[in-house]
């Protein structure tokens, strides 16, 4: 379990009930749909967690097959655009060039104030596969992994995120005890 202020940070911007449409990358949860329920208005999953895991295998999960992925699973940018994106510790399991084609996927789907939720590993290694994350109360969360062997963390840092996904900007971030640090990306204003 871990206290994240940068969920404490979101949860401040969506107070009022109803009108808010949350994009949550990670595995379905029972907890977290109840959570996420008392002021969403539209709730999409699109568990890409469990699908690198499946895909990816020893050779990784290919740039053109992780596009084809986005495009089928993602919510069509026809029904408006997304408020909030729980990304969780995705960007751990990608590469440069898939946290691009995944900035550029939300990119698309998300409005001018969106937020994007993502939590970095600041520790040498991971969990070899994603785990899944629980909304315990709006300051909590708690992290489950299956995954008994590891591999090296990317590591990323604003700057690297920066030049990644161009369309975002580094709100807020938090390092935490724990190893992680929380950003929490908004969409790029353009002058």
């Amino acid at each position: 379990m871990h206290h994240s202020l940068a969920l404490k940070h979101i949860l401040r911007r969506f107070r009022s009930p109803g009108g808010v449409k949350v994009l949550d990358l990670g595995p379905a949860t029972g907890r977290n749909v109840k959570f996420l329920s008392t002021f969403v208005s539209k709730l999409y999953i699109a568990d890409l967690a469990r699908t690198i895991s499946t895909q990816s295998g020893r050779s990784g999960l290919e740039q053109h097959r992780l596009s084809k992925i986005l495009e089928k699973d993602l919510p069509p940018a026809s029904e408006g655009p997304i408020d909030l994106v729980l990304a969780w510790d995705l960007l751990n399991y990608l590469d440069d060039e898939q946290v691009t084609t995944l900035g550029r996927h939300l990119a698309m789907i998300c409005g001018r104030d969106s937020l994007v939720f993502i939590l970095v590993a600041n520790r040498a290694e991971v969990p070899e596969l994603p785990g899944r994350y629980i909304i315990l109360d709006p300051e909590t969360l708690r992290y489950e992994t299956k995954s008994k062997r590891t591999k090296p963390a990317p590591g990323y840092k604003e700057p690297q995120l920066d030049r990644l996904m161009p369309a975002f900007e580094v709100e807020t971030s938090y390092l935490l005890r724990s190893g992680i640090q929380e950003y929490v990306l908004t969409t790029r204003t353009v002058d």
